[in-house]
C-alpha cells in the first residue's frame, strides 16, 4: 500500500489499529532513552510541554521537517498522534543521506516510501504550504516514472488545500504535468529545475484562479506565452530556458496586467529577447540581460524589452551580454515618467558614461539613482556594455534628492571621476551624495 497511496485523487488509508510506529514509518529512529519519553502524564514528571494545548503544539510542529514532527511521536503518548495533523508538509532527500544503504538507489526508494506513508497516515486536514526537495538516482529509462512520482505528490497537497507549494529539485529535470495544478487554494508556487510541459501556464490561468506569486529557477519552458490575469510577482531566476522544437524564430511573450513585480535574474536563454506586454500595473522590475543564446540581444530588442517596463516606479537593470554599440542616438531607451528610484552597475558607465546619461535623460521625475561601482563583466574578452556617441549630454533630473554610490575595492579611480562629472558638469550637489565601500 504504500506504493499506492493515491488511487483516482483520492487518499488511501490503512484501517485503525494497526499502526506502524514512527521508526518504520521514516529512518529507522529508534525510541528515546531520554526521561522525556517516558513522560505519561501521570504525574511522575512534570511535561510542561505536553501540557499545552493540542493546536499550539501542531502549530510548533508544523514549523518543522516532516520526519522531525514524525520522530516527536517518541516523546510520550501525549505526542504519539499530534504529528498527523501538521498543517506544512516539508521532506527532503538530504534527511536520508545518512541512512546506511546498499547504493543510491536503495536510498531512494527509503525516501519515495517515507513520503508515501506520511501522506498516507496523515489526518485530514487542510494544509498550508508543502514543501519536497527532491533528487533522486535517475536513469533515461525511468525519468517517467520518477516525474510521475512527484506529480502524484504535489497532486495530493493540492488536494488538501496548500496554498503554497515549493518544489526544488536538483537531478535531471523533473517532467511537471500541466494537469497536476488545478486548485482554487494555491496562492504560492516555486518550481526549480523542471521542464514546464506545453500548457502549463494555460493550466495555471484556468486551474490556479488565486495564484499571485511565481518563483520558476532553471526551468525548460515548451511554452511560447507566458500569461496570467492573477500573478502579482513573476520571478524568473537562473538561466530559464525556452524550447522552440521547430519555431526558431519563435518569440516569448510575457503578459501579466496585475503584475506588480517583475524580476529576471538571468535573461531567458532563446532566440529573441521576450515581449513584455500587459504590465499596467507594474511597479518594480529588477532584470539582468546576461550573455547566453539570446540572438537578437540588440538596440531594437531592448528598446521593446524595455518598453515593456516603462511605467515601473523602481528599475535595477544590469546588462551582462556582449558589447553592443548603438547608433542613431538613444532609440533603445524609452522614456520612463514613473520612474523614481533607479539602480544601475558598471555596465552603463563604459564608453564615457553613454548608457548611464541615456537612461538620466529619460527618467525626468528620478528621485533616487543608485551606482554600483562592481567588477564589469566580460564576453569573449570584451567589456559588456551598450556603448554609442550622443549630440547633446545634458540631462535634468529635477526631482533628484540622492546619489547612492556603493564602490568595490578597485574603482576608487572610477569613483573620483563620477564625483566629477556628477557635481561639475551635471550640477548634483555634493550633500546629494551618498559613497559607500565594500569588499
Amino acid at each position: 500500500m504504500a506504493h499506492c497511496i493515491i488511487d483516482g485523487g483520492a487518499v488511501e488509508r490503512p484501517r485503525a489499529p494497526p499502526q506502524p510506529p514512527a521508526h518504520h514509518l521514516f529512518d529507522g529512529t529508534p525510541l528515546s532513552s531520554d526521561p522525556m519519553a517516558e513522560a505519561s502524564g501521570d504525574g511522575s514528571m512534570e511535561d510542561r510541554i505536553s501540557a499545552l494545548p493540542d493546536d499550539l503544539l501542531i502549530h510548533i510542529l508544523s514549523h518543522l521537517r516532516s520526519r522531525e514532527a514524525v520522530q516527536t511521536c517518541v516523546l510520550a503518548r501525549r505526542w504519539r498522534y499530534l504529528w498527523r495533523s501538521v498543517t506544512c508538509i516539508d521532506v527532503s532527500f538530504e534527511e536520508f543521506e545518512d541512512r546506511a544503504a546498499a547504493n543510491d538507489l536503495e536510498r531512494e526508494e527509503m525516501f519515495k516510501m517515507s513520503v508515501n506513508h506520511l501522506l498516507i497516515l496523515r489526518e485530514r486536514v487542510d494544509l498550508k504550504e508543502f514543501h519536497l526537495e527532491y533528487s533522486l538516482v535517475v536513469g533515461v529509462s525511468r525519468l517517467s516514472a520518477k516525474s510521475d512520482e512527484a506529480n502524484l505528490w504535489i497532486r495530493h497537497a493540492l488536494q488538501y488545500k496548500a496554498q503554497t507549494v515549493k518544489i526544488v529539485n536538483q537531478s535531471e529535470l523533473l517532467q511537471l504535468l500541466p494537469s497536476v495544478f488545478t486548485s482554487t487554494y494555491l496562492k504560492r508556487l516555486h518550481i526549480t529545475n523542471a521542464q514546464l510541459i506545453r500548457g502549463f501556464f494555460d493550466r495555471l490561468r484556468k486551474g490556479c484562479p488565486a495564484l499571485e506569486y511565481l518563483f520558476l529557477s532553471t526551468c525548460d519552458i515548451e511554452d511560447l506565452d507566458i500569461f496570467s490575469d492573477t500573478l502579482k510577482v513573476l520571478i524568473l531566476s537562473d538561466a530559464i530556458g525556452f524550447s522552440f522544437s521547430f519555431e526558431h524564430d519563435a518569440q516569448v511573450s510575457i503578459s501579466a496586467p496585475s503584475l506588480i513585480s517583475l524580476s529576471v535574474e538571468e535573461c531567458p536563454s532563446g532566440a529573441r529577447l521576450p515581449i513584455l506586454k500587459n504590465m499596467s500595473s507594474l511597479e518594480t522590475a529588477s532584470v539582468l540581460l546576461s550573455e547566453g543564446d539570446i540572438t537578437t540581444c540588440d538596440a531594437d530588442g531592448i528598446r521593446q524589452f524595455l518598453g515593456g517596463l516603462s511605467g515601473v516606479r523602481s528599475l535595477d537593470f544590469y546588462y551582462g551580454d556582449r558589447q553592443l554599440e548603438v547608433k542613431n542616438n538613444h532609440g533603445w531607451c524609452p522614456t520612463f515618467n514613473n520612474l523614481t528610484n533607479l539602480t544601475l552597475d558598471r555596465w552603463c558607465m563604459h564608453a564615457d558614461l553613454y548608457a548611464m546619461i541615456v537612461f538620466l535623460q529619460n527618467s525626468p521625475n528620478l528621485k533616487k539613482l543608485t551606482l554600483k561601482l562592481n567588477e564589469p563583466r566580460y564576453h569573449n574578452e570584451v567589456v559588456s556594455a551598450v556603448i554609442g556617441e550622443l549630440e547633446d549630454r545634458s540631462f535634468t533630473c529635477e526631482q533628484l534628492e540622492i546619489v547612492e554610490i556603493i564602490c568595490s575595492k578597485g574603482n576608487e579611480l572610477l569613483l573620483l571621476g563620477l564625483n566629477q562629472f556628477l557635481v561639475e558638469e551635471s550640477g548634483i550637489r555634493p550633500d546629494q551624495m551618498r559613497v559607500s565601500h565594500q569588499n
